[in-house]
């Protein structure tokens, strides 16, 4: 289909929404007319996407007779984690740091249409207090914040006062801001862009720094103040999360809930919802952060202005590009490596062999994964139950901090033996308790709290690499691999062409691409 046969075409943003409201507080802030022209100027700017459109597709902007969509950035949210779900009628909560002037929406989907029960307005947001915090913890680069996570478990949440004072809840849903901590309200934050990826400037304020004492330099020794820091912010987050869904449910009477906006991101506070609140089945948009919203746009069109039939579900992720045999076998050859050939049967037996052997394998099948995880089709994987492995892969490929933890693949119908929750986490996005007496034989994925932020995997979702799992399990008794993400310090390898890169400069084992195998000589 050519741009010009296309009827509509949305953006995830509005910014004629709440528009007045962005204007006067620009004004009562800052007392200069300059800023609300600016935003106008944008606004327009925004609305009006035709040029730049038809410039980028090398067509005639008087020949595109697509209506176009400003759609509100967390209706746009909601709708990913709505009208794709499984549920006829959810709760729905999208919470992030900001977009157009809202930091958290919940809402009421039932059918073909999202109502909005309420939100959190500028400059209000858990978002700005998970960044600000990651900034100051020395963590200053963007999509950081997971990192924090991954530190809080070994802090105590002796802050927790201190937290509870930044970041208060109030009556319906609603929390704010102890604004003296932070700089976006009163100065702004520089946003820049650097190779695709935006560099944020300081947030948090002086009185942060009073509060806490100095900043952590980045790469300076983490000591017991910054890993207690995590631990209070991780559970003052999880706090005003689970006091919005309490609300979202009294208003709603609905036990399923769809979850979306950056902030969904954090699985360990999702893994804790279904404990903590009255839902009992929660689904998570694979790429719940804003790149989602591109799909929430397309079905919030589709499904809530044209009033055409739900259809779709995700129930996976693999969405991506996919190549055939013959790409495989032609990027071997242009690469010169030496490789063998397996069916489609002992292709996995294999792979299977050199994981339990200690090997770190390179596992490239199929469809690339849509969103920010690796899950089994553009992964390295190894064995779980060697400890070293996490020194392994941090040394050879990683290099990660060594507090942050690797993620457990797991049989979907085995998860019960090894979690002490059940509920599916097909896109790797919840983090469950490990059983005790399970800990020790999974230990590269065993977090120091006796965590781990599993992926189940179904045959039905993906027959490879669950076979490949079930091959694992044939050889050792045990339904769970490592799984981390096919890449070095880049991002996840899209292509064989940059699969056999990655192969080529870290210090991989064996590289599978489909049913051509190469191994590294020892």
């Amino acid at each position: 289909m050519r741009l010009e046969e296309v009827d509509h075409i949305g953006v995830s943003r509005d910014p004629s929404a709440h528009l007045h409201k962005k204007i006067l507080y620009a004004a009562s802030r800052l007392g200069v007319f300059r800023q609300a022209k600016d935003r106008l100027a944008n606004a327009a700017k925004v609305r009006d996407v035709k040029d730049d459109l038809a410039r980028a597709f090398g067509v005639s902007k008087r020949n595109l007779r697509a209506q176009f969509h400003n759609v509100e950035h967390h209706l746009a949210h909601l709708a990913s984690c709505f009208f794709v779900s499984p549920f006829e009628r959810a709760a729905l909560l999208s919470i992030d740091g900001f977009g157009d002037f809202i930091s958290t929406m919940w809402a009421h989907g039932e059918g073909n249409a999202i109502e909005v029960l309420g939100q959190v307005e500028y400059p209000h947001s858990t978002g700005i207090v998970y960044t600000a915090t990651t900034q100051f913890l020395g963590f200053p680069h963007y999509g950081d914040e997971g990192k924090v996570m991954g530190l809080a478990p070994y802090g105590e949440p002796r802050f927790i006062n201190q937290f509870r004072e930044i970041i208060r809840t109030e009556e319906r849903g609603q929390f704010r801001l102890q604004l003296d901590y932070f700089r976006h309200h009163a100065e702004g934050v520089e946003m820049t862009w650097d190779q695709g990826s935006p560099v944020i400037g300081r947030i948090f304020s002086d009185e942060f720094v009073r509060a806490f004492g100095p900043a952590r330099e980045p790469g300076a020794p983490l000591t017991e103040r910054e890993r207690d820091i995590a631990a209070s912010l991780q559970l003052r987050l999880e706090e005003i999360a689970f006091h919005v869904l309490n609300h979202l449910h009294e208003q709603t009477k609905t036990t399923d809930l769809g979850l979306a906006g950056g902030v969904a991101y954090n699985s360990v506070m999702n893994g804790k919802i279904l404990l903590n609140t009255p839902f009992r089945r929660l689904f998570i948009q694979p790429a719940a952060g804003d790149s989602g919203t591109a799909l929430g746009v397309c079905y919030y069109l589709y499904n809530q202005v044209l009033r055409e039939p739900r259809e779709e579900v995700i129930t996976g992720a693999y969405t991506g590009p996919n190549f055939t045999d013959d790409h495989l076998v032609a990027a071997l050859n242009q690469s010169g490596l030496e490789f063998e050939t397996f069916n489609d049967q002992d292709v996995t037996k294999r792979a299977a062999r050199d994981i339990a052997d200690g090997l770190v394998v390179g596992w490239f099948q199929g469809r690339m994964e849509f969103g920010p995880r690796a899950l089994g089709n553009r992964s390295i994987v190894v064995d779980p139950r060697r400890a070293e492995m996490k020194d392994i892969l941090n040394q050879r490929i990683k290099k990660r901090e060594p507090f942050r933890p690797f993620a457990p693949s797991i049989l979907e119908e085995r998860v019960g033996e090894y979690f002490e929750q059940t509920h599916p986490a097909p896109t790797m996005l919840m983090v469950y308790q490990i059983k005790p007496e399970r800990r020790s034989e999974i230990p590269a994925v065993t977090h120091v709290d006796g965590s781990g932020r599993l992926q189940t995997v179904s045959r039905k979702l993906n027959q490879r690499y669950y076979q490949l799992i079930s091959d694992f399990a044939e050889l050792t008794g045990v339904p769970v691999i490592l799984n981390t993400s096919f890449n070095e310090n880049e991002p996840v390898v899209c292509t064989p062409e940059q699969a056999i890169d990655c192969f080529l400069k870290t210090r991989m084992d064996a590289l599978y691409l489909g049913n051509y195998a190469v191994r590294r000589s020892r």
